[in-house]
């Protein structure tokens, strides 16, 4: 992963730094994420000893779905803001940004809200084709058991 420092250096001839749409790449788990094209922005204020940083990463991240397996893509708008002070003098602000989009991945990501899997008998993707193998296998159990009671004599 490139660095992004950002020095008190920067601030010789201003108090303010500004960065804007600049193309942000950074090492993931490719099991995890699919892709990522994003883009990052931020503001940086010194204020005496101290050097605060206000920002945010956009843009659209792949992923595979937790429940059918589709690929799909999310846009994302991830916040991040860190400081440094002088006695540091510097600070790479890539790592935080890095740290603030894997902090707001999904734990299970999912295609829509809904979305209704794969069937555990066919593999049938259920979003696309529905099936009715759970039904199927519902009616068969009930039927296997009551089968049973009705040997019953009483």
């Amino acid at each position: 992963m490139e660095k992004l420092l950002v020095s008190f250096d920067d601030f010789k001839k201003s108090k303010k730094l500004v960065v804007e749409n600049k193309p942000f790449h950074f090492e993931y788990d490719k099991e995890i994420i699919k892709s990522a094209n994003l883009v990052f922005s931020f503001e940086a204020n010194k204020y005496d000893d101290v050097v605060s940083v206000t920002g945010t990463v956009t843009g659209t991240m792949s992923f595979e779905c937790s429940r059918c397996l589709k690929e799909f893509e999310q846009n994302i708008k991830i916040p991040f803001e860190c400081s440094f002070t002088k006695e540091e003098y510097e600070y790479d602000i890539a790592e935080e940004m890095r740290e603030s989009v894997l902090l707001n991945i999904p734990m299970k990501p999912l295609c829509k809200n809904d979305c209704k899997g794969l069937c555990p008998v066919c593999g049938n993707n259920r979003n696309e084709k529905d099936c009715f193998c759970e039904q199927k296998m519902k009616d068969e159990f009930v039927a296997e058991k009551w089968s049973k009671i009705k040997k019953l004599k009483i």
